[in-house]
């Protein structure tokens, strides 16, 4: 009986008469950023990117329904392999396209790490961590975008998070260092543009 509820969501996804999504996830990603010491000559390092998806209360219960362990706390290495093969970006039923450039230049990413994810009062967050080790040594742009050009899961940027800083000591002083865009050169949907978070460092 596990995972019959995601086969028969996922086999009403592949219906093409249906034109519109059926799953939506707002997505977020934070910065890990070491900052220099005093102590320490060198730039910053943009260490890691934190990838968050908080999905539909409609998918997030399927996802509880197999993975109750979640909302304890008590996922396992193994665990969260399961979770992220069956419903996360390493699921072969999805098109998540997942692009990092800095300074205008792809960055060749690594498999996306699954962290333990958050239950919410209706929704799961997936959550990834991606190592970058970037040398902030002039100012320039990180840009990230996520998007699935299927007609069946809708993402866009967080509303309420959207972008953020983790390993700062003061993250206020980041609150205007990043911006939300669109790429224009990917539409999808048929006139729907992916969103992008666009980080905007220097050496601090």
């Amino acid at each position: 009986m596990k995972n019959f509820l995601a086969a028969l969501l996922f086999g009403l996804l592949a219906v093409p008469t249906l034109a519109h999504p059926h799953e939506w996830v707002d997505w977020s990603v934070g910065l890990v950023v070491e900052e220099k010491s005093p102590s320490v000559l060198g730039p910053p390092v943009a260490r890691a990117l934190q990838l968050e998806l908080t999905w539909d209360s409609v998918l997030s219960a399927l996802i509880l329904a197999d993975f109750p362990q979640i909302k304890t706390s008590t996922m396992r290495p193994a665990d969260l392999t399961m979770l992220d093969n069956t419903y996360g970006l390493a699921s072969s039923l999805r098109a998540s396209s997942l692009a990092v450039s800095w300074k205008g230049k792809p960055v060749k990413l690594p498999k996306p790490v699954p962290l333990p994810p958050v239950a919410g009062a209706k929704t799961v967050t997936l959550v990834y961590s991606l190592p970058l080790g970037l040398r902030i040594d002039s100012p320039g742009e990180l840009r990230v975008s996520l998007y699935d050009p299927t007609y069946y899961t809708d993402m866009g940027i967080s509303a309420k998070k959207g972008a953020f800083f983790l390993g700062v000591k003061d993250a206020a002083k980041y609150q205007n260092s990043f911006a939300f865009e669109q790429d224009f050169d990917h539409p999808y949907y048929g006139g729907v543009f992916p969103e992008v978070v666009v980080f905007h460092l220097e050496n601090r």
